[in-house]
């Protein structure tokens, strides 16, 4: 079967076939002859499509040839639309997909498949079943190798972080301006997500919020209490736009701060800035991780600093909604780049800064334009 000539695609053609060849290097220098896409992140990057994890889809990318999908026949209206894939086949709801995965690779491999054996889709008894069906056959990892090949952006890639940037940047002002003393605490959540929703914003988590018991863990529930002054409550940005991610978040004071907390809040983003501003094109990721990290420690504004301080962003797809594919935290001997984007966050004590980093020849861009304080309302 053919997939429709005049699909709308999120990229060119061209850009598809330089993501594919560059990996088909890859492919030749493990030695795999063909190369099993079921990563939803993946799949949607080199093809086009996102498919949902309902049930079991993936595409088949031979060293030659053309790719070929196995899709649920539900969603195959989606991937006749959103992939440029010309080869595919469409199962009902009812029949083993791994079944048709199996058939599909007998007679596309000579015995040297490669997998994503750190894909979330790819169970145990998945690849299990998979082993059964071809006892004979070399299984190749290829864990790791497609989540380094998306690290650096491309001009239309970072188009489309630009404008989540914006949406963010909308989305936290118009949260943080419904806060208000007695208010409920949904309020700013409803006010965010039509922002995003309004602005462009493709996904449908949009924002996280915190206020009172969930402030500190930053993935907290909204409840049904009201807001009390001298609280605090944050909220996060997290719009996609064509999937791509570009996340900020603030900490809003109801009613003045007292001095401490508007003193730490201003410390907190004077150790960030520092942060940021090193991330020129060659530093070293752990290094940029300590400017951060050992300034926190040694004001003693955290006793302990389990968390990260900036990690990648890009496309995200669920379940996987982060991708730690390069992180700042100690130890990571790796160095920036031009081009890659990061999400760099720091939190202490209920106040929670981050930004959206984009990587240039001249040194870091900010994608996210929110002022750099504590708001107050």
């Amino acid at each position: 079967m053919s997939a429709v000539a005049d699909a709308r695609l999120d990229f060119s053609r061209a850009e598809y076939t330089a993501r594919v060849e560059r990996l088909r290097e890859h492919m030749r220098s493990w030695d795999a002859d063909v190369l099993l896409v079921d990563q939803l992140d993946h799949v949607a990057w080199l093809f086009g499509y996102l498919p949902t994890a309902a049930r079991y889809q993936a595409c088949l990318l031979p060293l030659d040839g053309e790719p070929h999908m196995i899709v649920r026949e539900l969603d195959l209206p989606t991937f006749l639309t959103q992939s440029w894939v010309g080869s595919y086949e469409a199962y009902p709801d009812w029949e083993d997909p791994m079944a048709r995965v199996a058939s599909a690779l007998r007679v596309r491999t000579d015995g040297r498949p490669a997998v994503e054996m750190d894909s979330n889709l790819l169970t145990v008894a998945r690849m299990e079943g998979l082993r059964r069906e071809l006892p004979d056959v070399h299984w190749v990892d290829f864990s790791g190798v497609i989540w380094e090949q998306r690290l650096i952006k491309s001009p239309s890639e970072i188009a489309y972080l630009t404008r989540a940037g914006e949406i963010a940047t909308a989305c936290v002002m118009a949260g943080a301006k419904a806060v208000r003393e007695g208010g409920y605490e949904r309020e700013p959540a409803i006010a965010a997500y039509a922002k995003a929703l309004g602005l462009g914003a493709d996904n449908g988590r949009v924002a996280l919020f915190g206020y009172g018991t969930t402030i500190d863990n930053m993935h907290g529930r909204l409840g049904t209490r009201r807001l009390g002054r001298g609280e605090t409550y944050f909220v996060e940005g997290v719009p996609q736009v064509r999937g791509y991610s570009a996340r900020t978040v603030r900490p809003i004071a109801i009613g003045a701060p007292t001095p401490d907390r508007a003193a730490l809040a201003a410390r907190l983003v004077e150790i960030q800035d520092a942060q940021i501003s090193a991330l020129v094109p060659g530093a070293r990721a752990e290094e940029v991780d300590a400017l951060c990290r050992n300034a926190v420690l040694r004001d003693g504004i955290k006793t302990s600093f389990p968390q990260l301080t900036g990690y990648t962003l890009g496309y995200h797809a669920v379940p996987r909604t982060s991708d730690h594919t390069r992180i700042f935290a100690p130890g990571q001997d790796w160095n920036v780049e031009v081009d890659m984007v990061f999400h760099m966050m720091l939190f202490a004590d209920g106040l929670p800064f981050s930004e959206t980093i984009h990587v240039t020849p001249e040194g870091p861009r900010r994608l996210t334009g929110l002022p750099r304080e504590l708001i107050v309302r």
